[in-house]
């Protein structure tokens, strides 16, 4: 019985992961409340991204997370306002303890502050605290918290200095057909 409820729920993350991409962006917002979803309405979900889970996911106003990006919500996510996600980034809040004998779960959440930049594929591995204003480069992959206002980069990111301005920018990309 077990399998066939596991069964289910997958086959029900795949449509919600296909209705996303479908529906015009006046729409989503409907979905993301059926999803236990708390996204702002001047929050940009673009087309293509997939969700893990059902619920555990807030965008604050104004953030934008572009296509081909992962949620693994498992865990938690939360995002705050003015965030720029770039596509095909990946954050993951779940993984398993290899030096488990049962291979267990873990999980931990994962926090992204006010005017926070991901860049194109990045990695935001379970835990990790994005602070306000920091900016992980292209296809960095961030094991540990990064402080606010700092830059970084790398495998595994490193520090690369002061992102060096106060973020003042107002993010708005809610173009209907930018699938």
């Amino acid at each position: 019985m077990r399998h066939a409820a596991d069964q289910l729920y997958f086959i029900a993350l795949a449509l919600i992961n296909t209705l996303h991409g479908l529906l015009p962006f006046w729409l989503r917002p409907v979905l993301y409340k059926l999803c236990r979803f708390e996204v702002d309405r001047c929050a940009t979900l673009q087309g293509g991204i997939r969700f893990f889970h059902v619920g555990r996911l807030s965008v604050g106003e104004g953030s934008l997370i572009n296509r081909g990006v992962y949620l693994d919500n498992r865990g938690g996510i939360s995002i705050g306002r003015q965030v720029s996600i770039a596509h095909d980034v990946r954050i993951y809040t779940m993984g398993h303890d290899p030096h488990d004998p049962s291979f267990a779960t873990k999980a931990a959440a994962v926090q992204i502050d006010d005017h926070a930049v991901v860049f194109a594929g990045a990695m935001i591995m379970p835990g990790v605290h994005l602070g306000a204003g920091s900016v992980v480069m292209a296809g960095a992959v961030v094991t540990k918290s990064v402080p606010p206002g700092r830059m970084v980069g790398g495998n595994p990111a490193q520090d690369i200095g002061e992102r060096g301005c106060q973020p003042a920018y107002r993010l708005k990309r809610s173009f209907w057909f930018a699938h």
